[in-house]
């Protein structure tokens, strides 16, 4: 199959329209169109409804869009990996990540990295758990830091730490000074939290079962701003223990036993080859942030 005519492909289906994707690629519109042409012939299938709202995907086109994707990026990390036998550790590496992992373990795995590669430059993107499965697989990252077991089993995992969900709220709040909660308790505390939209909430409401009711009173998709919340004396939360460091102006209590737990992994698409700087990112990732929570 032709890379370029995917590439051409690709454009028109980001840009949503022929001459904007002729203008982004630097090619005339009629060679956009006649590209575009010899790929769905080739592929016998029709890939754009042409409509007055642009140029629309077709179920076919959706289908090519992710192995388009792939192809591409498998050739470029081919080129790479030549290049590499050359060249040594080099270039630059996309990381995704979750947002608490950013901020509570991220900072010392780009000072340990940076110091043992300085010539490799890094890339770093938040986005939720499923959005950097998503990104590692159409090869827009090489490395993502998340959850395990992913929602895409074409993913390479290494579980690095598991974590327990714990009640995070006041230095003076009722609960503040207990070793632990059990789960049944958090119905009496009235709450903050993460939507459903995060792994966090998802494993909190699996754990609770079907029919339990949380006395929910603020639903966020900003882990900050429910910490800021539980901090200043106002609805308690629920997060991840390790994803809050060494912060020392909250009570954090662990909810169980059993206790609830989350693993979070290292996350790379297990069909496609690693760069070298790739390779030494995810080195250092284990080096820095693997651990067992005590059972």
């Amino acid at each position: 199959m032709d890379l370029r005519r995917l590439t051409y492909f690709l454009a028109v289906a980001e840009h949503g329209s022929m001459a904007k994707a002729a203008g982004a690629l630097d090619v005339s519109q009629p060679t956009l169109s006649q590209q575009i042409g010899a790929l769905e012939r080739d592929l016998a299938s029709v890939l754009f409804d042409r409509t007055g709202r642009g140029m629309q995907l077709t179920e076919p086109g959706r289908l090519l869009c992710d192995h388009a994707r792939r192809l591409l990026a498998n050739a470029e990390a081919a080129r790479i990996a030549i290049a590499e036998l050359e060249s040594g550790v080099s270039g630059m590496v996309s990381v995704g990540i979750i947002h608490t992992y950013s901020t509570a373990f991220l900072p010392k795995v780009i000072a340990a990295f940076s110091e043992l590669h300085p010539g490799v430059s890094l890339k770093v993107e938040e986005a939720t758990a499923l959005g950097v499965e998503r990104a590692i697989l159409s090869g827009k990252l090489d490395v993502g830091i998340a959850f395990a077991p992913p929602e895409h089993p074409e993913l390479g995992v290494d579980v690095l730490f598991e974590e327990r969900l714990a009640l995070v709220l006041a230095k003076g709040h009722a609960w503040s000074s207990h070793r632990s909660i059990p789960i049944t308790s958090l119905r009496q505390i009235p709450l903050a939290l993460l939507t459903s939209a995060f792994a966090t909430r998802r494993i909190l409401d699996a754990a609770l079962g079907p029919g339990s009711k949380l006395d929910i009173k603020v639903e966020m998709n900003s882990v900050e701003a429910l910490i800021e919340l539980a901090k200043d004396g106002g609805f308690p939360t629920v997060l991840a223990d390790r994803s809050l460091g060494s912060r020392r102006d909250l009570a954090v209590v662990p909810i169980g036993p059993p206790w609830i737990k989350r693993a979070g992994a290292l996350l790379w698409d297990a069909h496609r080859y690693q760069t070298a700087a790739a390779r030494a990112f995810m080195a250092v990732v284990r080096q820095h942030m693997r651990f067992v929570h005590p059972r």
